[in-house]
């Protein structure tokens, strides 16, 4: 694991940020995503697009998918691309558009106001029962851009950034500005994760950190002969509720009164007091073993040793 924690955070995406930023990935375009076909293949996504979507939803500024919001909808290439096999943020465990299966795509529960909390296009009146069947019946079909097309790319969506917890027992330490822990106590220092792809449960890889505000780190595997600052994390399948997602991976940690730094540049270890120290909590974990994705979290709020 030689060096393994700044390669993992020097290669970390954010991997989520706030729903309303979504999956932040142009992926699978035409090479002009602008262009429009003026002659579509009928029943194909371009000619629904420019009978159904680009009048209801995108075909001018000021209708909400014109780029304003997710889903993009501004030309065809953009529309299919955020659409089909795409995690919707309302729902994030399923597609937009699922191909072979309009009751399990978030786009026709939308457009059906049905177990979503708000009905599409919004704030206007419904799409007429044919345009809905018409894109049921797209959806049925294979969800194809052009009939004959190559079906859309099933693509690793990346992991949403952890949220970080610090717990005594089943108590919340880290709800203020500052968290403040004792020399003596055990604390479990928890983070999320979240991938469409990847159960929790079955994610390969997960570590804390704790670093001065000088990028010190805190050794908390002290019997680890490399990168002992780098402490693997476990699922932990009764974790607490965050504040939006399952606390589900864990490390526990007995706070000792000399605490040991570690310099990553020279790999030595410095002895110094617990007490009066100022700790930064730092989750990674990756989606995947294999050319995985990793998502990273640094939490600005200190940890206080007094």
């Amino acid at each position: 694991m030689r060096r393994a924690g700044v390669l993992v955070i020097a290669l970390a995406g954010c991997g989520g940020g706030s729903e309303a930023c979504g999956s932040g990935v142009d992926a699978a375009v035409d090479e002009d995503p602008l262009a429009v076909d003026d002659a579509p293949a009928a029943g194909s996504f371009d000619d629904l697009y420019r009978t159904i979507v680009a009048p209801r939803c995108s075909g001018q500024p000021g209708l909400c998918h014109n780029g304003q919001f997710e889903p993009n909808l501004a030309t065809p290439s953009l529309a299919y691309s955020y659409l089909v096999n795409r995690p919707s943020i309302e729902k994030p465990t399923r597609w937009r558009v699922a191909p072979g299966e309009p009751e399990g795509s978030v786009l026709i529960d939308k457009l059906r106001g049905r177990d979503v909390s708000t009905r599409m296009p919004l704030g206007a009146d419904p799409l007429d029962e044919a345009d809905i069947a018409a894109l049921e019946a797209w959806i049925e079909d294979g969800a194809l851009r052009r009939p004959g097309d190559d079906p859309a790319p099933v693509l690793n969506e990346p992991p949403r950034r952890p949220e970080i917890g610090i717990y005594l027992g089943a108590t919340r330490l880290d709800t203020g500005a500052t968290t403040t822990i004792e020399v003596g106590q055990t604390i479990t220092l928890r983070h999320s994760v979240q991938d469409f792809e990847t159960a929790d449960a079955s994610i390969p890889f997960g570590v804390v950190l704790l670093q001065t505000a000088a990028g010190e780190g805190v050794v908390l595997v002290p019997t680890a002969p490399e990168d002992p600052h780098v402490a693997p994390t476990s699922y932990d399948a009764a974790g607490p509720m965050g504040q939006g997602d399952l606390l589900n991976w864990r490390f526990d940690w007995t706070v000792p009164a000399t605490i040991e730094l570690y310099d990553e540049a020279t790999m030595t270890r410095t002895p110094v007091a617990a007490s009066g120290l100022t700790l930064y909590p730092i989750a990674v974990y990756l989606d995947q073993a294999t050319a995985g994705i990793a998502a990273f979290a640094f939490d600005p709020r200190p940890i206080q040793i007094p």
